[in-house]
């Protein structure tokens, strides 16, 4: 088969010798390799069915609770924190917003960080005085908790609480960002 010369250095194939090449180099041991990744009991599945249930439980997350928590918008600002979806500059700035040139607060203490946020940021001390005084009256342990498990604790609840402990920790931390009013802009 000719085929008329372009350039003078071109070379140019059949389509279905490119196709082919495509396919060995790429297709195939991308997909070995991504099969040798799996465990190896979801490799010996024995149906098609409890395979695809094995590989689901990995790829789709558990969803976490609210707790019964019924503000949607105080919900709606957990779930973008959850995601690091939030107005946080450490969020807006990962995700590349025009308008988030450095991931700092404003106090320019650190980091604008979720637990930055509940835990140490200074524009809201009063708010997390409320927040404290709140969780040391459903559990006064809760206190003693470092920063990163009182973050989680505050995000997501714990499974060693009882749903009603946990339905209040979750209201009190929505109340919290409610009430620093840090999230009442925009986020575009």
């Amino acid at each position: 088969m000719a085929y008329p010369i372009l350039h003078e250095t071109a070379i140019l194939f059949p389509v279905f010798f490119v196709i082919q090449i495509i396919l060995v180099t790429v297709f195939f041991p991308y997909t070995i390799k991504e099969w040798n990744k799996l465990d190896r009991f979801i490799m010996d599945s024995n149906s098609i069915n409890i395979f695809r249930q094995n590989l689901l439980r990995i790829i789709k997350p558990v969803p976490n609770s609210i707790f019964g928590a019924c503000d949607s918008q105080g919900v709606k600002l957990l779930t973008r924190l959850r995601l690091g979806l939030s107005h946080l500059r450490e969020h807006k700035f990962r995700h590349g917003f025009n308008d988030t040139i450095d991931p700092f607060c404003p106090c320019t203490m650190e980091i604008e960080s979720v637990s930055h946020f509940y835990l140490r940021c200074h524009q809201f001390d009063i708010q997390r005085l409320s927040l404290m005084n709140e969780l040391f009256i459903i559990n006064p342990n809760i206190l003693q908790y470092d920063e990163n498990s009182l973050t989680k604790l505050l995000l997501y609840g714990d499974n060693l609480f009882s749903y009603e402990m946990n339905s209040k920790i979750i209201n009190a931390s929505i109340n919290y960002i409610k009430e620093s009013k840090r999230f009442d802009d925009q986020l575009f």
